[in-house]
């Protein structure tokens, strides 16, 4: 009842504006339509064809004067930083479209239409997902996709990779993501913050997807992060070679 009161307050008070803006982003996403589309989302394309083309696709580049929408959530791991950053290296990295399937107990994320819930598989395009410049497709339970490429290796302590080529309805609104992890010790173990800022692709659409990011993707972001300490966890300790005295 309380969110229903809070939109007829809205509604009420900004109507005007509403109807405004969403027929200026309508005209505005129906102009980059024209324009251009997810790269190699053509149905008749050969497995091979697109593989080659999100390959040599050209990823956005992130200027500095842009303006994002941001999320961050954080959490602490009871295992020490050594031990968990050894594991994401190794492993961790590489197979975290893993944890976000472990997220598809999320409610289905809404963006005026549903989007996908949860990663089934990533597909390798270029390397192994370990090194900058190492790229994947990321494929949804609901068929939909997008690419993520590694654009900053400074681990034990940062990893950052951009996602763009969305093919669902969220690629109306989004030009490209960055996300940023970043992993500190303490007393309790690993402190792990993780970062996502979505680049609106127009004015009306940072007002549109700032819901979606602030809540729905963030509580996707919440039971990823969930799913990969849980994996860390139990594989962690096992992979760390202990000193000789503490063995």
């Amino acid at each position: 009842m309380a969110r229903q009161k809070s939109m007829r307050a809205i509604l009420g008070e900004g109507v005007q504006w509403l109807l405004v803006a969403a027929s200026l982003s309508s005209f505005v996403i129906g102009l980059a339509g024209c324009s251009s589309g997810p790269v190699a989302s053509d149905p008749s394309l050969t497995t091979g064809q697109r593989d080659q083309a999100q390959r040599e696709a050209r990823r956005p580049s992130a200027g500095p004067d842009e303006s994002y929408e941001t999320v961050i959530v954080e959490s602490d791991l009871p295992v020490p930083l050594e031990q968990f950053s050894k594991w994401f290296a190794q492993k961790g990295a590489a197979e975290f479209s893993v944890f976000m399937t472990g997220a598809s107990a999320v409610p289905p994320i809404r963006l005026i239409a549903q989007i996908h819930n949860g990663a089934v598989r990533s597909d390798a395009l270029i390397g192994l997902w370990r090194n900058v410049g190492d790229r994947r497709r990321v494929v949804f339970a609901d068929g939909a996709s997008a690419l993520e490429e590694i654009t900053n290796d400074q681990l034990p302590q940062c990893f950052q990779y951009e996602v763009w080529n969305l093919t669902d309805d969220t690629g109306r609104y989004i030009t490209y993501a960055l996300s940023e992890f970043r992993f500190s010790g303490n007393d309790r173990g690993t402190h792990i913050r993780w970062e996502y800022s979505f680049r609106p692709r127009g004015l009306p659409d940072g007002w549109f997807i700032s819901r979606f990011v602030h809540e729905d993707f963030r509580q996707f972001m919440a039971a990823t992060l969930t799913a990969m300490q849980v994996q860390a966890g139990a594989e962690a300790v096992a992979m760390y070679v202990w000193p000789a005295n503490l063995q």
